[in-house]
């Protein structure tokens, strides 16, 4: 919807006649797009980490067929062989992979343990300096003492890292006594209520990242590159924080973690970081097609001097980039 509402902007933009208004559809993407966050916060408190971010993989599928279907966006040979990859290794993992534990199980003997709390100390301790190092340049001090490369890294990496945190607790408060009577309840269990207050937090946190990120980086560039960073810390978290594939056979614990990989790997396929537009920030789309055909035939791209953002609805790209990046609306 939200994609489709931009579509018929650059339609008004053509037509300054145009009745077509695109903010209401633009504003129910975004209302679903909210809500759909309910839904996404309970699959993690009932399924393995493993099985949620290898299906939000799959994801792309779905946008992807979708764009094809309602947007005439075109799919390519690049596409269609990362979706094959993306379905084949959601279905291992989802098949072989773990399921889900009871709340009394997992509260006695996976989840509360020092492994758990020395991880997030670690892990938060990162996001802090990392946040420091990207928001150092506010200070008069400071500023132009840190190479802009090196902002390239620090934004992707702490977004990755705020959400895979996110989902630590995310999955840790599953496992906690629901307090009965809300919203007095709250204060009768604060360990649930501070799990929900950092779930908030670092939820906001994410999403003022990536709105960040989307102006600071180009998109083709910022959205896979924390989209890959986050996948991966889920995997690591959920394989060696929460050790939710332990009580697996050592076949379908192999399998499952493969299913998992493949699946991503489809992803970035599907939509692969374009690391060539690093520096600058806005880029044509039809520009990057034809750096791709190039590519294919072996010769080098040249940069375009047009400092304007054009979405055709033929090439396809940003619908897949703004689901990539978990928070990012245009």
């Amino acid at each position: 919807m939200q994609r489709r509402a931009h579509l018929l902007e650059e339609q008004q933009a053509l037509v300054p006649d145009s009745r077509i208004s695109p903010k209401p559809l633009l504003y129910v993407g975004i209302c679903i797009y909210i809500v759909a966050a309910v839904p996404d916060v309970l699959a993690y408190m009932l399924v393995p980490q493993v099985v949620c971010s290898t299906v939000a993989c799959f994801r792309l599928v779905v946008l992807t067929v979708l764009a094809h279907l309602f947007l005439q966006e075109r799919i390519h040979g690049r596409e269609i062989v990362g979706m094959a990859l993306c379905t084949l290794g959601t279905a291992a993992c989802v098949y072989f992979g773990p399921r889900p534990v009871s709340s009394s199980e997992a509260t006695a003997d996976k989840f509360f343990h020092p492994q758990v709390t020395a991880y997030l100390v670690v892990g938060l301790s990162i996001l802090a300096i990392l946040l420091f190092v990207e928001h150092v340049e506010a200070l008069p001090c400071c500023r132009k003492s840190v190479p802009e490369n090196v902002f390239l890294f620090t934004l992707p990496m702490a977004t990755g890292l705020a959400y895979a945190f996110e989902k630590v607790f995310n999955t840790q408060i599953g496992f906690l006594e629901q307090p009965e009577r809300l919203p007095l309840g709250l204060l009768e269990a604060p360990q649930w209520t501070s799990m929900l207050v950092a779930i908030g937090a670092l939820g906001l946190l994410d999403f003022y990242l990536n709105l960040r990120g989307a102006k600071r980086m180009p998109v083709q560039v910022f959205a896979p590159l924390a989209f890959a960073l986050c996948t991966s810390l889920q995997y690591f978290q959920s394989v060696v924080v929460f050790g939710e594939l332990q009580d697996l056979p050592p076949v379908n614990a192999t399998i499952s973690v493969l299913g998992a990989c493949i699946s991503l790997v489809g992803a970035l396929v599907i939509r692969p970081p374009r690391l060539w537009l690093l520096g600058r920030e806005l880029v044509d789309d039809e520009e990057i097609d034809k750096n791709d055909k190039q590519e294919k035939v072996g010769q080098g791209g040249t940069a375009s001097s047009n400092p304007m953002l054009v979405r055709s609805p033929g090439t396809g790209g940003d619908a897949l980039d703004s689901e990539m990046s978990s928070n990012y609306t245009e």
